[in-house]
């Protein structure tokens, strides 16, 4: 009987790990489905999405330094800070000090909202500028969406994006799930990204 009770706490226990190998798996795959990245190659120009922390202007600084791009695009949200600086100028002196030159920094005509937004006011400006590609630069999990959103947008106007997720960022498909953060971020562009898909 003492036996018997033990097989089954013990096949009790086997098929909780192996729910919960199942269940981490499965988070996995849904933090990694978010993140896309292009191979990195020389373009036009490195854009960097409005929003997000100084990682992303980072990253695009680094590309520019690596050779990656000739130049810099920053979206403008119209967002003005509490000391009265706006978040696009604030941008501006932050690549300034990464050592991107300011006659290679470009700010987009319109003020955007959104991803949708974005990517028309960077088709405009790289019409203007005669660039023919860029890369775009965004947090991990923003990536596939910004992927589909663009290339949407610039599909028919001869301009190839290639999209690269800040490195080294917080966001990874197999710890997200630990943090309160991630919840809300994943959640989010899950739903975020079913809207868009909707039509």
């Amino acid at each position: 009987m003492y036996r018997n009770a033990f097989q089954g706490f013990a096949g009790c226990i086997l098929i909780f790990f192996l729910l919960l190998f199942v269940l981490y798996g499965v988070l996995w795959a849904a933090g990694g489905f978010l993140i896309v990245a292009d191979p990195l190659k020389a373009t036009d120009a490195v854009v960097v999405l409005s929003g997000g922390g100084p990682e992303r202007i980072q990253e695009a600084s680094r590309l520019m330094r690596d050779g990656y791009a000739h130049a810099l695009i920053l979206t403008d949200t119209g967002e003005v800070l509490p000391n009265g600086v706006t978040a696009i100028e604030l941008l501006r002196q932050e690549a300034l000090k990464l050592g991107v030159p300011a006659d290679k920094i470009h700010f987009t005509r319109m003020v955007v909202q959104n991803t949708i937004d974005e990517a028309e006011a960077v088709v405009q400006l790289e019409e203007q500028l005669g660039f023919n590609h860029c890369t775009v630069v965004t947090d991990p999990f923003h990536s596939r969406r910004t992927r589909l959103v663009f290339r949407q947008a610039l599909s028919g106007h001869g301009i190839q994006v290639r999209i690269q997720p800040v490195r080294g960022h917080w966001y990874k498909s197999n710890t997200w799930f630990f943090s309160s953060r991630g919840w809300s971020v994943t959640l989010s562009e899950y739903g975020k990204l079913f809207l868009w898909l909707l039509p």
